[in-house]
Parts: C-alpha cells; sequence; structure tokens
C-alpha cells in the first residue's frame, strides 16, 4: 500500500538502515542516515510502500516551484516486485496534480541498474557532478 507521509522519523531510520548496503556506496558513508532520515520526514514529499507493518519502499522528493527533485529511492529486495514503478507513478501523479513538469535527481555513476530503470521513465543524463549522473524528465 502506498501512503503519503505517513511514517515516523524512526520508520525512515529503519528504512535506510536496511538500504545502506544496497547502494554501491553505502548511504552511511555518505549521510548521517538519522539526520537525513529526520529531513527526508520533515521537508521533502515522501511516498512510503508498506508491507507487513514495515516500510519496504521509500521514495522522497523535494517540491520546488516548478521542480520536483528525488532525494532518495530506495526499494528493499522483499518488496513486490515492481514496487520502485509504482513509487515513480505516484510522484508523477503528485507532480501532475501541482503542476511540476520537470523531476531531477542525482544518482550515481557506478549505479547502472538505476540508471537504466531511470532511462526506462524517460529520464535523460544532463549533466555529472562528483561521482553522480544527473538524470532529468521533462
Amino acid at each position: 500500500m502506498i501512503t503519503l507521509g505517513r511514517g515516523s522519523v524512526a520508520d525512515y531510520v529503519a528504512h535506510l538502515e536496511a538500504c545502506d548496503g544496497l547502494f554501491p556506496t553505502k548511504l552511511s558513508e555518505r549521510v548521517d542516515l538519522k539526520a537525513y532520515a529526520a529531513k527526508l520526514h520533515d521537508r521533502a514529499t515522501s511516498f512510503e510502500l508498506w508491507e507487513d507493518g514495515r516500510l519496504v519502499g521509500l521514495l522522497s522528493a523535494y517540491m520546488d516551484a516548478d521542480v520536483a527533485f528525488i532525494s532518495h529511492v530506495c526499494v528493499l529486495p522483499e518488496a513486490p516486485r515492481g514496487s520502485g514503478h509504482t513509487l515513480l507513478n505516484a510522484l508523477f501523479d503528485e507532480m501532475r496534480r501541482t503542476a511540476k513538469h520537470v523531476v531531477r535527481l542525482h544518482v550515481e555513476a557506478d549505479n547502472a541498474r538505476a540508471i537504466a530503470f531511470y532511462e526506462r521513465h524517460g529520464f535523460i543524463e544532463i549533466g555529472r557532478l562528483n561521482r553522480d549522473v544527473i538524470m532529468e524528465r521533462a
């Protein structure tokens, strides 16, 4: 079930900890997980996927005036197949509802699986920053 911002900071921390090793560079090597969870919870629009009371998928985006910026996407292996697609479509629906026309994100350049996922959903590379690829869908 997809919910919008129902989870607590503790739910987000537990989810980020479970996702930590799923990224090419551990998330905990890039951010303080507790502070990041609080920031996502308090400032981002977050789409949550729950399975048996556990947060198994999370997409968090900052909704600026005319651009949505995806800050975090992680779907745990035990989530139902297609969960990433479902979360991304929930964001696209919210963007249509709020008249946002552009969505951007940064993804690690060596995360080929994530890059391919975003390309399948209409994102293109628009630049690079350090070890990240900047992608956009307009």
